[in-house]
């Protein structure tokens, strides 16, 4: 729920948490949504089958309670025969069903209270879930009592019966509102970050086994085609082919946890009919069409080599989890490394305990067959090891590698680091050295100019003296005169002001003359003495 500013309300639950109305509306929901639905759909079935085969409606109600107990894996004796194995396709959907309910009841409080889900409010529930479907059950028990007078039926064990109803709808509640409060359970109660990162693996690894039982299922019924198409004609009809055909769909998850432990390493077991990796007895077998996958016998030499499914199936949960773990430690989780091998181990043990507890319903008593299905405690401990030792294995080795590549890649980067210092010093040298020879070009240059300069004053000299040997004949060999050039190139300007202001001065320095004057002064001095002779 938002505000109209956009943000999210959240209230304080307050400590008196009463039940108010609209809470209990959202109860009875819970309560009763799916026993509801499941009678409807039971009837109906119930009704249009006896319609079908032409049967008395008399047994009409104890039909329907036998059916509601049956979908939920409750042992039934008929006429002396009991029927303990169970088709678990229709419980499955029965959980799935009420687990939606319960993750719909959660949002409904949710919604209606503006606050979290109090711890109060998950308890009525869960309570709800349960209780529905035991009014129900209680119900069909006492019907089932009173059709043992007047039918081959015999009532069945009212403790097993309450037992499994309430197992199956406190699995399906936990599991709808846990999807929907998981995450605020786990910071609450500070679950460690590797029990909460096995959950996802363990149940890949579950699925992968059932989906490969499935395959291998497949693989027997395509091998056993012909002996289907006998199990089939038995039917004696269409109705009889479609009631046989749906029955083999029905019982389809049964057969698929069956061949799931037999990759494991298991033995399965049904009457005299004993199969695994290693061994294959015939025997008599029901004319459920879906059952012509187990073979004949004797076991194969090759059957072995599928001991290489579950191994795979161990190896992938390892990696995952490694994964899982790698990219914990990159986002900033604290999982320390050796946190991977406690998922695994975590992994493998939900995974093993989750397929023996299957293996175990699946399975049961039939009849003159008596127990039928797998030895569930070793395909749990079969699955358990391979699932942890080969996940144990597998992550541990991704988790070297990585180490491996990681401490790699940080010498690269050191020894990258190193190269470019010396290739920015030896950038440096070049440059130096480029400098070196730049100023050299300089002096070089320097030099040049210097030559052109003397190359210059040579002739502008002898210009000057030319032009003074002409101007002064009669002072040839004068070293005044000379001295008098000479500074004239000096310092030309000066000594022409100094000649034009004082001309008298000029003729009394005649010896230290400065200037183009010397040539004037010696000319005076010249003339002077001419008059003094």
């Amino acid at each position: 729920m938002t505000s109209t500013l956009g943000r999210p309300v959240r209230h304080t639950p307050s400590e008196d948490d009463q039940l108010d109305s609209e809470r209990f509306r959202i109860l009875i929901a819970a309560a009763t949504r799916v026993p509801a639905v499941t009678i409807a759909f039971v009837a109906t079935l119930v009704v249009t089958t006896m319609v079908a085969v032409n049967s008395d409606l008399t047994g009409i109600y104890a039909a329907i309670a036998g059916t509601w107990l049956a979908l939920h894996q409750v042992t039934l004796t008929i006429d002396g025969t009991s029927l303990g194995v169970l088709p678990l396709l229709p419980t499955a959907l029965i959980v799935w069903q009420a687990a939606r309910a319960s993750a719909a009841a959660v949002d409904a409080t949710i919604d209606h209270t503006e606050q979290n889900l109090t711890l109060q409010d998950a308890l009525r529930i869960i309570a709800a879930t349960i209780a529905g479907p035991l009014v129900i059950t209680v119900v069909a028990l006492v019907v089932m009592q009173d059709a043992a007078g007047v039918l081959p039926v015999a009532p069945p064990n009212a403790a097993a019966a309450l037992a499994w109803v309430t197992g199956l709808y406190l699995l399906a509640a936990v599991l709808g509102v846990g999807s929907r409060t998981w995450q605020v359970v786990c910071r609450r109660y500070d679950i460690p970050e590797w029990l909460v990162l096995s959950l996802r693996p363990a149940v890949r690894a579950l699925l992968s086994m059932f989906l490969m039982g499935g395959v291998l299922t497949a693989v027997g019924m395509a091998l056993s085609w012909t002996t289907m198409g006998d199990l089939l004609e038995r039917g004696g009809g269409v109705v009889g082919v479609l009631g046989l055909t749906v029955l083999s769909i029905l019982y389809l998850p049964n057969v698929f946890f069956g061949s799931s432990s037999i990759l494991a390493g298991s033995t399965v077991q049904f009457g005299d009919v004993r199969l695994s990796l290693f061994e294959a007895s015939g025997g008599d077998l029901p004319a459920l069409p879906v059952l012509a996958a187990i073979p004949a016998g004797p076991a194969a030499a090759f059957w072995p080599v599928m001991l290489a499914v579950p191994a795979t199936v161990g190896a992938l949960a390892g990696r995952f989890v490694a994964q899982r773990v790698l990219q914990a430690q990159a986002d900033g989780v604290p999982v320390r490394s050796a946190d991977a091998s406690l998922t695994i181990l975590a992994t493998a043990a939900q995974t093993g305990i989750a397929i023996a507890l299957l293996t175990w319903a699946a399975g049961g008593p039939l009849g003159i067959f008596g127990i039928v299905g797998s030895n569930w405690w070793l395909t749990g401990v079969l699955v358990f090891a391979w699932v942890g030792l080969l996940g144990l294995i597998t992550a541990q080795l991704l988790m070297w590698r990585e180490g491996k590549f990681v401490a790699a890649q940080t010498v690269d980067d050191e020894y990258d680091a190193d190269e470019y210092d010396d290739d920015e010093y030896d950038d440096d040298e070049y440059d130096t050295d480029e400098y070196d020879d730049e100023h050299d070009d300089l002096d070089h240059d320097d030099d040049d100019t210097d030559g052109e300069v003397k190359a210059i004053e040579g002739p502008d000299t002898d210009d000057a003296d030319d032009a003074d040997d002409a101007d002064d004949t009669g002072t040839d060999g004068d070293p005044n005169v000379i001295e008098a050039e000479v500074v004239a190139l000096e310092d030309d300007e000066s000594d022409v002001e100094e000649s034009d202001t004082d001309e008298s001065d000029t003729a009394a320095d005649a010896g230290t003359g400065r200037g183009a004057s010397g040539v004037v002064d010696g000319e005076v001095e010249d003339k002077r003495k001419k008059g003094g002779d």
